[in-house]
């Protein structure tokens, strides 16, 4: 059991990451950035290649520090001219207005190049950059900061399996379920609990940001101006709605204020941290139980994506954010383990083919919707209400559910993946 502790809680560090901005535009800039160590000559031409889920959440949502400007071009282009490499997900924290002109003018003259490679991982970003000097290719793949190939005029430089990672996750997978990951959230050094704890402090941070100034389509200052005048409650419900749409407008309207990821997405961070800090807070749970409880949400989330994948044709904030936060308010009130297993399911039944269409402003709508519903999942359990077995997409039991809510993910909606890529190009 130490050995599975240990490997799950790597597993979910290495998705539970600060980030600015959209991490998918962001993971282009990375890239970009990661070229830019070789450039030593005028850069003449790029090529822009990315799987169909990177081109999906990248194409409309806003980049951070360009003045709501948006696309995985002008994303690229920041990086490999300013971004910072080492700063990994806040590669563009340091860009500047001097920085944005600058770009803006290379980007009218230079060759910039976007393609769309549909037979990748779901995450897939090829860099081919042409300067006066040298060809440059940078592949980030399997997540947002991977760098699996580095080639410099044909020699290279670094390079490793794409699915190295795949085999130690598929074992882990056979040796989990539910019942472990609540053992291991309840036995986990507090130590180990610092980041989530900094993670609180940013995703509050980042709401509070949002209700004091405008971002995006302002979803969640406009909720909290209806509940103001009594149109809408003034509830547990109401107020994870306002938090985590409000957080997630200023995310994806450009803001310049960190997020704590959580899957390798920062609506998701949202959406594992808010509603769970809220709650506690209104319950009086004390800290040590919350933090075990966002780590198990966390543990949980990251279980999903290894059956759905990181990014699908559906809705991460609803199948993989949401199931861990019912997951984790469960544990958090008292629940036992079929509680926590029954709020899962009540979940999945409720919200399982919400699609994703791509990232953009209107995504606080999806967040906030995800959010509250699993609050309301978890009640209902703690209070006596689980959906029926082997009805619908519910199995025989949560991991069977998961495991038919990853066939639909990878089998069927991959289909209406492609669809919703045509609508959306």
């Amino acid at each position: 059991m130490q050995e599975i502790s240990r490997q799950l809680l790597k597993l979910v560090y290495q998705d539970v990451k600060p980030a600015i901005g959209c991490t998918e535009p962001v993971a282009v800039a990375f890239a970009g950035s990661v070229c830019k160590k070789y450039v030593t000559g005028g850069i003449k031409k790029i090529v822009l290649t990315t799987s169909k889920n990177i081109y999906k959440n990248g194409k409309s949502v806003m980049v951070p520090h360009t003045n709501g400007k948006a696309g995985l071009k002008l994303a690229f282009c920041l990086g490999v001219l300013f971004g910072d490499e080492s700063k990994k997900l806040t590669v563009l924290s340091d860009v500047n207005e001097q920085n944005l002109s600058e770009t803006l003018n290379f980007m009218q003259n230079c060759d910039i190049l976007e393609e769309i490679e549909c037979e990748s991982p779901s995450i897939y970003i090829k860099a081919d950059v042409i300067t006066e000097n040298e060809a440059i290719q940078v592949i980030v793949a399997s997540a947002h900061t991977n760098v699996v190939l580095i080639k410099v005029n044909e020699e290279i430089i670094f390079s490793k399996n794409i699915c190295d990672t795949s085999s130690s996750d598929d074992e882990l997978v056979s040796e989990l379920d539910f019942d472990k990951i609540i053992q291991i959230s309840d036995d986990i050094d507090l130590d180990e609990l610092f980041l989530l704890k900094e993670g609180i402090n940013m995703n509050i941070k980042a709401f509070n940001e949002a209700l004091e100034n405008t971002y995006a389509l302002n979803i969640g200052k406009t909720l909290k101006d209806l509940q103001d005048k009594n149109i809408l409650g003034n509830d547990i419900i109401t107020t994870i709605r306002i938090a985590t749409s409000s957080a997630a407008d200023m995310r994806m309207g450009g803001g310049n204020l960190p997020i704590m990821t959580s899957g390798g997405s920062g609506n998701q961070g949202i959406g594992v941290i808010l509603p769970l800090y809220l709650v506690a807070e209104k319950e009086n749970v004390g800290e040590e139980k919350m933090l075990r409880a966002i780590f198990l949400a966390n543990a949980v989330n990251k279980y999903v994506k290894l059956y759905s994948g990181k990014l699908s044709g559906m809705c991460g904030c609803a199948i993989g954010a949401g199931v861990g936060v019912c997951a984790g308010m469960t544990y958090m009130l008292g629940g036992n383990n079929e509680q926590i297993k029954g709020s899962c399911n009540n979940l999945l039944a409720n919200l399982t083919g919400m699609i994703c269409d791509g990232a953009k402003d209107n995504c606080s709508l999806k967040l906030a919707s995800s959010a509250s519903e699993a609050v309301i999942s978890s009640y209902l359990a703690l209070n006596g209400v689980i959906v029926n077995k082997n009805v619908g997409i519910i199995g025989c039991d949560i991991e069977n559910t998961i495991k038919n809510v990853g066939i639909l993910c990878n089998q069927g909606f991959k289909y209406s993946d492609d669809i919703m890529l045509n609508i959306i190009r």
